[in-house]
């Protein structure tokens, strides 16, 4: 096949820049097999049916935005985590059950949109990642995060809503959060000591979960916006309707809640 789209790299023989955004899979798949690094200006392969991709991709730099979205895609190559993605990284709307360990050495200055896949778990390196945007991975089938998750640094949102998680790694309150964190939709019925340490720029959801009762250092939490705790099978006791009169204004209760908080204000007045 014959390269027309090229600019040699006056600084490396073996890395060429790539002036022509609309390149075809073969022909990327060429340059990466003939050099050591391929620079191209951002690459939009969204909904093309691709079912895998080359083993050297991650010989590859994206000045803007990569887009792999609405694919086939059930797996990375093991040098994925190589890539440099200058904007967004879409891998959203595709087939992935997992992710390479070399993922957490991706360094994003975009966004990361993993949402609506089928990851059931994130390798060890995830923590690693840096983010400079925001983070979606809501609508997987995500059951636990690991221990190393507490070490990202997510400059926007970081969405986790819509997966099956039942717990939270102790290392989860070391997160910092720019904007609102979602891990609304999940099966939680508890939260690690440490999640009271959290600094959430935005709003926290916590509705629609399996949560009774709150850890005692989540009277600590800094939050910027709302505390969404609706739709929870909360324990009504004094320790609960304590957090809920401190944080007033503050929550998200929803009228049932509010009710039985209500309920059982009275009733404790009553004894007294």
């Amino acid at each position: 096949m014959k390269i027309r789209i090229l600019k040699k790299n006056k600084d490396n023989l073996n890395v060429y820049t790539v002036k022509n955004i609309y390149i075809s899979y073969e022909e990327l798949e060429e340059l990466l097999n003939t050099y050591d690094k391929v620079i191209i200006p951002r690459l939009d392969w969204e909904n093309e049916g691709i079912l895998s991709l080359p083993e050297n991709f991650g010989n590859l730099e994206v000045e803007g935005n990569l887009n792999l979205r609405y694919n086939k895609l059930t797996s990375l190559p093991e040098s994925f985590g190589n890539l440099k993605v200058g904007g967004i990284l879409y891998l959203d709307k595709n087939k992935l059950t997992s992710l390479p360990e070399s993922f957490g050495n991706l360094k994003i200055r975009g966004y990361l949109q993993l949402s609506s896949n089928q990851l059931t778990s994130l390798p060890e390196s995830f923590g690693n990642l840096e983010v400079e945007g925001s983070l979606y991975l809501g609508d997987n089938q995500l059951t636990s995060l690991p221990e190393s998750f507490g070490n990202l640094k997510v400059g926007g949102y970081l969405n986790l809503c819509d997966n099956k998680l039942t717990s939270l790694p102790e290392s989860f309150g070391n997160l910092e959060v720019g904007n609102s964190l979602y891990l609304d939709e999940n099966k939680l019925t508890s939260l690690p000591e440490s999640f009271g340490n959290l600094k959430v720029g935005g709003s926290l959801y916590l509705a629609n979960n399996q949560l009774t009762s709150l850890p005692e250092s989540f009277a600590n939490i800094k939050v910027r916006d709302k505390l969404w705790l609706i739709y929870n099978p909360w324990i009504i006791n004094t320790d609960f309707v304590n957090f809920c009169e401190k944080y007033k204004g503050e929550l998200v209760l929803g009228d049932k809640l509010e009710e039985e908080i209500k309920r059982f204000i009275k009733l404790k007045e009553w004894e007294e």
